[in-house]
């Protein structure tokens, strides 16, 4: 997929912390929480493309920004909602 991030810079972020430490089972690792950044791009071209994703994604969906409540947790939903565009 051909994409184009308008900014360098994100222009939203959720932070997620964990009540408890999560331990990696492989690894020893603990993780305390995550932080997701937003970044407008736009699509210029193509499709995206799962084959060689070294995430082991199976599958994707393009949604409105009303169909993502549908998706989430209802508490992200309402932290992310009023940063993603109508269109």
């Amino acid at each position: 997929m051909n994409t184009w991030m308008i900014g360098y810079h994100p222009f939203g972020h959720h932070v997620y912390t964990n009540r408890k430490p999560h331990v990696n089972q492989a690894t020893g690792a603990q993780t305390h929480g995550e932080k997701t950044f937003f970044m407008k791009t736009r699509i210029m071209a193509g499709q995206a493309d799962l084959s060689a994703n070294v995430q082991d994604l199976k599958d994707f969906k393009w949604l409105s920004k009303d169909e993502i409540a549908q998706h989430v947790l209802p508490q992200y939903y309402s932290y992310v909602k009023n940063i993603l565009a109508d269109r």
